[in-house]
């Protein structure tokens, strides 16, 4: 190859080089266990993959929240898909209630210990009576799992949020 041809040859490697480091990576539900959608998702592919069975109401992004009824940890409970008004998967999340806070306790640290291995350390955690929590901020967005505790009700949710709507760890 003659130095003239090596030109051309040469500035097409760079330019694709170039644009392969410029591009973003798929964005992805990092390894949520209660569903295989990922952000990049809309409602067709949710109903392909949960079904056309479900509820919706207002989501807090602006769209519809559609929910299911989903067993996970070998517990009855309901999954939420949750859209901007866009369309785009903003929030996934799994919720159940427990009959008393020992069960609720017991799922909570089940899910912790989950979670602590694949991620590492929560970033955030709330520890009041009443509700307590665990942040994990990552940069394929934030996981959030809660819990509420009143006289009537001893309840779960454990939520991925798109990086969109993700808030920042205090670093």
């Amino acid at each position: 190859m003659n130095p003239k041809q090596c030109i051309p040859v040469f500035f097409l490697i760079f330019i694709f080089l170039f644009s392969a480091c410029g591009s973003t990576p798929k964005e992805s539900l990092p390894d949520a266990p209660f569903t295989s959608l990922t952000w990049e998702n809309n409602i067709d592919d949710m109903i392909s993959a949960e079904g056309d069975s479900f509820s919706t109401y207002d989501s807090v992004y602006g769209g519809l929240c559609y929910t299911y009824p989903k067993k996970y940890e070998d517990r009855e409970g309901t999954v939420k898909y949750m859209f901007d008004d866009q369309d785009r998967l903003m929030c996934v999340a799994w919720t159940c209630s427990c009959e008393d806070e020992s069960e609720l306790s017991a799922l909570y640290q089940s899910i912790t210990d989950s979670v602590n291995e694949r991620h590492g350390e929560s970033g955030y955690q709330a520890d009041h009576p009443s509700n307590y929590g665990n942040v994990w901020y990552l940069e394929s967005g934030d996981i959030v799992l809660s819990t509420m505790v009143t006289s009537e009700l001893k309840a779960l949710q454990y939520a991925y949020l798109h990086p969109l709507v993700s808030g920042q760890s205090e670093k």
